[in-house]
């Protein structure tokens, strides 16, 4: 699956029947780390100026990528944000 959403450059995945909790992968130029959407823990290599344009853009976002994971974990097609 490619990127669910580009922001700024910044590279927003979800995979498929992925492990919980809910969570996004994000690729910013070399570093690549995962954020949970929930309680935003942060796993991996991030700048705090990307950890903070991810924390916006999950709180403008949760609902549709909570849809999202739900979709993903039943094995459906999962599709970009749509703005």
């Amino acid at each position: 699956m490619g990127a669910i959403d580009i922001l700024r450059g910044i590279l927003i995945y979800m995979y498929g029947q992925d492990h919980n909790p809910p969570h996004l992968h994000i690729k910013d130029g070399g570093d690549w780390f995962i954020i949970t959407i929930k309680d935003r823990k942060v796993y991996g290599r991030a700048s705090s100026k990307t950890i903070r344009l991810i924390n916006e853009y999950i709180d403008s976002h949760e609902e549709k990528l909570l849809a999202l994971w739900d979709k993903a974990q039943r094995g459906e097609t999962i599709e970009k944000i749509k703005h």
